[in-house]
């Protein structure tokens, strides 16, 4: 418990930067502090810690075992207080929006210049990713996360607790590009097994939850091409390889150019819908953005 009292916080942030960038002088560089000052930090930060962090070797230095799993274990606390201390100087105009790769490319990055005209001294910050549960802290103001019809979305792990509010339903229909339409002879539903699908969900579980609503048999269905991005399987469908389920938010780019087509005798299908986060910070620019954003949503075609 005594040795922990002398290791040195500021010591272990460069003893970090040294790992990473695997030289003194190259983190004396990104510290602005000479190469003998982040020397002597990582000689006490040993020392406290009764254990050799690098090996030394002429100018170049290289981590110990003991090292590697030393910086595994602290870099995730470390971009944690990075993160906390960003939040709070952080000015009034900044937004950070966290929300999956496919929404952002092919919906909101697009659609930002119509807010930045609104608010032309915003700065806004979009972080894309999967996640299971999108907990939000003071680096992240809202979150817009995707729930599939009979899923339940929890926050904690605490059952029965909704996260969010439904900002937008998935209303999404079978597109393709005319090329292939035409190529494979559909003329209506019962003409399906003509047509190759495209998987891009987990256990194809959207082509799954389709067949079953329009009494389609999902296995006369011909699955080719799987992708684990909706972006990825969309540019598959637009270049003739099959069709694929999406909403008319993700399509209508290729849609209105005539790079993909809506497939005949096929009513959209509700098959989830897109939630709102929002986290702790509640200043002007981030009611701002939720206006506007509901606005823009509610424009939607379904």
């Amino acid at each position: 418990m005594q040795r922990f009292h002398q290791i040195s916080l500021n010591a272990i942030r460069v003893f970090a930067t040294a790992a990473r960038h695997q030289s003194i002088a190259g983190a004396a560089s990104v510290l602005g502090v000479t190469p003998s000052a982040v020397s002597h930090q990582i000689k006490n930060l040993e020392a406290a810690l009764a254990t050799a962090l690098f090996v030394r070797s002429n100018n170049t230095i290289t981590l110990t075992p003991v090292g590697q799993r030393y910086l595994d274990d602290i870099s995730p606390a470390l971009k944690m207080l990075e993160q906390a201390s960003n939040a709070l100087t952080r000015n009034a105009n900044e937004l950070t929006v966290r929300v999956s790769a496919t929404l952002a490319v092919r919906w909101l990055i697009p659609a930002l210049e119509g807010f930045k005209k609104q608010y032309p001294d915003a700065r806004i910050r979009i972080e894309t990713g999967y996640y299971d549960e999108a907990r939000l802290g003071q680096a992240i103001d809202m979150a817009i996360t995707y729930r599939r019809n009979g899923d339940e979305m929890i926050e904690g792990g605490s059952p029965g607790k909704s996260m969010g509010e439904k900002i937008l339903s998935d209303f999404s229909r079978p597109v393709l590009s005319p090329a292939l339409l035409q190529q494979s002879g559909y003329l209506s539903r019962k003409d399906m097994a003509l047509v190759p699908a495209i998987i891009c969900t987990e256990n194809n579980w959207d082509w799954q939850q389709w067949a079953r609503h329009f009494d389609v048999p999902i296995a006369d269905m011909q699955f080719t091409d799987q992708f684990d991005m909706d972006d990825a399987a969309l540019h598959a469908a637009t270049a003739g390889l099959g069709m694929v389920l999406a909403p008319s938010l993700m399509t209508m780019t290729e849609i209105n150019a005539g790079l993909l087509v809506v497939l005949p005798d096929v009513e959209p299908l509700e098959l989830g819908a897109f939630y709102l986060i929002s986290g702790p910070r509640t200043n002007g620019i981030i009611k701002s953005f939720r206006k506007w954003l509901l606005s823009e949503l509610a424009a939607q075609p379904s």
